[in-house]
C-alpha cells in the first residue's frame, strides 16, 4: 500500500502543481506581515479613501460565499470582476510595483485561476499564500493543507525570482523580439518594418517620419517572474522537487496598492483576490 502511495501520488501532485502553479492569475491582497524592504518614496496620486473602503467592503462581501473561487457562479465572477476594476481605477500610486509595501506575506482569498492558486491541490483544500522579499528579489507561492501551517500535512512551495519587466513579450517561456506591449498584456503593437531593399531605403528618406512614441515604463507596475523550483511535502517529508526549465517566466502586473495593505496583481487570463 505504501509503495503504491509513494509511486502514484507524487505523479498526481506533480501534474496538478506544474499545470496550475504557473497558470496566469491576478490577485487582490492584504498582507499578514511585511518583510523589511528597500526604502523607496513615491508620490501618491489623488485617492478617495472612502470610495476605496466601500469597494473593498463590497468585494469582501461578494467573495465570502465563493470558497476562494471554488464555488463562484459566472454571475458572481462577473460582479466581483467589475468591483475589482472600479478599485483598480483609483489606485493611489503610479508605480505600485516599486513600493516597499509590496513585500510581505499575502493570503489568497479568491481567484478565478485553477488550483492550487485558489488553495486546492488535487482533492485537498487549504490556503494559498504569496511571500515576497523585496531585498533579495524572491517570490514564493505556498500552499498549505489545511490552512493552518502549524497543522499542515501537505504543502507545495513554488520558488521564483523577479525583476522589473522591460516590456519584452513572453510566450510560454520564449521571447518575442521587436515587439512592445501596451497596458493590455494581450495587445501587441507592431514596430515599424525595416526597408527590404535599396529602393525602399532611398524612398524612405523622402517620407515623413512618424512621431516617436514615448517609451513606456513597464517596470512601474509589472514584474517578470522567473520560476525556479517546485517542492511538495507530505507530513514534512519531501515528496517531489522539480526544477523549471530556463526561461519559464510570467509577467505579473500590480494594478492596485494602498497604504492599508490592499494589493491587486494580475496575470493574463484570470483574476484572484487575496486578503487577510
Amino acid at each position: 500500500m505504501l509503495q503504491i502511495f509513494f509511486t502514484y501520488v507524487p505523479k498526481v501532485f506533480l501534474f496538478f502543481a506544474l499545470n496550475t502553479f504557473i497558470t496566469p492569475v491576478s490577485t487582490f491582497t492584504i498582507p499578514t506581515q511585511h518583510i523589511r524592504s528597500r526604502s523607496i518614496v513615491l508620490t501618491a496620486t489623488a485617492f478617495d479613501s472612502t470610495t476605496a473602503k466601500d469597494l473593498k467592503t463590497e468585494i469582501e462581501n461578494e467573495i465570502q460565499s465563493t470558497k476562494r473561487g471554488l464555488q463562484a457562479s459566472p454571475e458572481k465572477v462577473a460582479k466581483i470582476d467589475s468591483l475589482v476594476k472600479s478599485l483598480e481605477a483609483i489606485c493611489p500610486y503610479s508605480e505600485p510595483a516599486r513600493m516597499p509595501i509590496m513585500g510581505g506575506k499575502w493570503i489568497v482569498d479568491y481567484t478565478t485561476a485553477p488550483p492550487p492558486s485558489n488553495g486546492k491541490l488535487g482533492p485537498f483544500v487549504g490556503i494559498a499564500r504569496q511571500i515576497i522579499d523585496l531585498d533579495v528579489g524572491t517570490y514564493t507561492n505556498y500552499l498549505s493543507v489545511p490552512g493552518d501551517i502549524e497543522k499542515e500535512w501537505l504543502s507545495a512551495r513554488l520558488e521564483a525570482t523577479f525583476v522589473e519587466w522591460d516590456g519584452e513579450i513572453l510566450d510560454d517561456g520564449e521571447r518575442k523580439e521587436n515587439s512592445v506591449s501596451s497596458d493590455d498584456p494581450d495587445e501587441v503593437i507592431e514596430t515599424e518594418e525595416t526597408p527590404s531593399n535599396w529602393f525602399q531605403s532611398i524612398g524612405s528618406v523622402f517620407q515623413q517620419k512618424k512621431t516617436e512614441q514615448p517609451s513606456l515604463d513597464y517596470g512601474a507596475d509589472s514584474w517578470k517572474v522567473d520560476f525556479k523550483t517546485l517542492t511538495i511535502k507530505v507530513f514534512g517529508f519531501q515528496l517531489i522537487q522539480q526544477s523549471f526549465a530556463e526561461g519559464t517566466s510570467r509577467v505579473w502586473k500590480m494594478s492596485y496598492l494602498d497604504d492599508e495593505g490592499t494589493r491587486i496583481g494580475k496575470h493574463i487570463g484570470s483574476l484572484a483576490l487575496v486578503t487577510l
